[in-house]
């Protein structure tokens, strides 16, 4: 993982005396310092300047060379200046290619690869790669800037336009570094927070003016000319193989995302949660090298836990099973109630906004002891997303509501704001409209009217499109802010394009066979893990039932409701807050994913008066 920034005003001159350029260039990387921090590359040009902030261990391919970024190159008169954060996973194939269609030069290097592509094949190059990655290539010849993203939106990119210039840059922070910008929201930032968090609309951020480059999309900007481009979409296939083939397939795309993203430059950790996914990933890397092994717990987890449907059992038993069958060199690190709480403000610097909760922050905490001596760091990420483990993809009450199933419970998450602000927000009618403009992204031989009536394939296809562009994409998300707020690199093997296109369009009936959730990973995993490991049900990443914690939030939620100075106060309905602050908290039913219950939300909503409080953004209501 890496970090760029900059801006491009293609009808704007700087001379080349002027430091104004590089103030804000610089002011703009260093708010992206902790993503990068092993060494910073500057380029300024006429029309704007751009940054590059390295980590060092982010490379994979140990055979193939690197440039020091922004590189600039000249390629058939074309001055052409490139960066970009991610990995590509297969240059090695680009590389020939290349080769043995153009007679191209050997490429030593990455950055010559993609030039090539970029050459070779235009814009749409793009389409041959394969990783996660954002790119900035800036051809000067023609004064024109291209932005690129995978297709997963494994590498976050953001941009703004303003004053006939474009400002981009891999997280928000990086645009809110550029003086020229100033935060500021407005009902639909509002209905992004309250009404959609901690996921958002694909494409949309918190802030007004700013956009996040969708998946699967380039951008193009130059003197008279705008446009995103849509390069990848999920498309409905028959699916032709057979059981067994399918099984075969499976198995040699799961081999060669985790041989491509194990080609690693020192000892790795892997994070194992005694569950299926992160069992597989780190038993698979344990055939190969070394393996350092973390497990997360919580300050009195057997005392507190209470058992319910999203979270069956404690992780602990398992990790313990996990530890003994590979005999890996393992540490268990315990979150207490005041770290956790505590780090609820770094999860919001780390997202420039609110995020998961104590669900984040808690993660953060772990994240941070661990990236301090373990730069690259594997999970099992992903694999719920793409083979069918969460309880939306069976439960028919929750897969057949016209609604995202993960955020079903509006009252829930509604329950605190005053009714003047819900009418003015109309939250409801936010959550509905963006639903159907996500389905209607998927190509299905049915309509937006016809959606109750389509076949059970279809609508599964629907719910896995959902949960890819929308869940997937908040635990996405998720992993690269704490990731780089850590300086650490988090590679998720699941997350793999190929392997999600594929298992896109198998039936549901060979994903669940003999009622078996996530039957066709447990296969893979028949022989690699142990048989309790590999049957156990499924159960999330863990939280606190201390209810020392609970009332560690009430009393800071009371707190809040007394300064008259906290920006939250205008939304909040005050009996509602008091009433809900005496009453015990829901642990078992969430308002959001499997997690976010009744502690959370007074979590989330402490969040969001941190994220108001150190942001300070203009709050545009009419």
């Amino acid at each position: 993982m890496s970090a760029i920034t900059g801006f491009f005003a293609p009808d704007t001159t700087y001379v080349s005396n002027n430091t104004s350029r590089e103030r804000i260039v610089e002011a703009m990387a260093d708010a992206l310092k902790r993503r990068g921090p092993d060494h910073t590359g500057f380029y300024l040009f006429a029309h704007g300047g751009f940054a590059h902030c390295a980590l060092a261990c982010s490379k994979i391919h140990s055979d193939i060379a690197t440039l020091t970024q922004p590189c600039t190159k000249t390629i058939a008169d074309h001055k052409y200046t490139l960066l970009y954060d991610g990995f590509i996973s297969n240059l090695p194939e680009l590389r020939q290619e290349l080769c043995d269609k153009f007679g191209e030069e050997p490429l030593e290097t990455q950055e010559e690869i993609i030039l090539a592509g970029f050459c070779a094949y235009g814009p749409d190059f793009v389409c041959r790669l394969r990783g996660a990655f954002s790119i900035a290539l800036y051809d000067e010849t023609v004064n024109r800037l291209f932005l690129f993203r995978d297709q997963l939106g494994l590498c976050p990119l953001f941009y703004q336009c303003h004053s006939r210039s474009l400002i981009f840059a891999s997280e928000p922070k990086g645009i809110l570094a550029h003086p020229s910008v100033c935060p500021v929201v407005t009902r639909e930032g509002l209905n992004e927070v309250f009404a959609m968090g901690p996921a958002h609309s694909v494409g949309s951020t918190l802030y007004k003016d700013m956009w996040e480059l969708r998946p699967g999309h380039y951008l193009v900007y130059g003197s008279g000319i705008f446009y995103e481009h849509c390069y990848h979409r999920f498309e409905p296939k028959e699916h032709r193989d057979n059981y067994e083939e399918t099984l075969c397939r499976i198995s040699e795309l799961l081999e060669k995302s985790l041989d491509t993203l194990s080609d690693v430059c020192c000892e790795p950790a892997s994070l194992l949660s005694g569950g299926l996914d992160s069992s597989v990933i780190t038993a698979y890397l344990h055939k190969k090298m070394e393996v350092k092994t973390f497990s997360f717990d919580f300050l009195g987890s057997k005392t507190h836990f209470v058992a319910n449907s999203f979270q069956p059992t404690l992780d602990a038993p398992f990790v313990h099973e996990m530890v003994d069958y590979l005999n890996t060199d393992h540490t268990t690190l315990v979150c207490g109630n005041a770290e956790q709480f505590a780090y609820l403000h770094n999860s919001v610097l780390a997202h420039d906004g609110p995020a998961m909760a104590d669900v984040d922050s808690s993660m953060l905490y772990f994240c941070e002891k661990i990236g301090a001596q373990n730069p690259i760091v594997f999970s099992g990420e992903c694999a719920d997303e793409l083979f069918c483990g969460y309880p939306w993809y069976h439960n028919v009450s929750m897969f057949s509501e016209f609604a995202f199933p993960w955020s079903g419970d509006h009252a829930a998450r509604l329950q605190l704001l005053n009714s003047d602000f819900i009418n003015l927000l109309s939250p409801r009618e936010y959550i509905s409209s963006r639903y159907h403009s996500a389905c209607n992204e998927l190509n299905l031989p049915c309509d937006q009217a016809d959606l109750l009536y389509c076949s059970d394939e279809d609508r599964h296809r629907l719910i896995m499109y959902l949960t890819i562009r929308y869940f997937m994409q908040t635990l996405v998300d998720r992993a690269d802010r704490i990731a780089s707020y850590c300086s650490m690199d988090l590679r998720v093997p699941f997350a793999d394009f190929d392997l999600a296109t594929y298992l896109f369009n198998v039936p549901y009936a060979m994903k669940t066979r003999d009622g078996d959730v996530k039957h066709l990973l447990r296969s893979f995993a028949k022989g690699l893990i142990p048989e309790t490991v590999r049957t156990r049900r499924k159960s999330p990443y863990p939280k606190t039932y201390d209810p020392g914690y609970e009332s560690m939030l009430c009393k800071a939620f009371a707190q809040m409701l007394k300064d008259t100075d906290n920006p939250i106060l205008p939304f909040l309905d005050f009996n509602s807050a008091d009433k809900f602050l005496t009453n015990p908290k829901d642990y078992g039913k969430p308002w959001y994913g499997q997690l976010m219950a009744g502690p959370q939300l007074l979590a989330y909503y402490l969040q969001i008066n941190d994220w108001l409080k150190t942001y300070q953004p203009a709050i545009e209501l009419s």
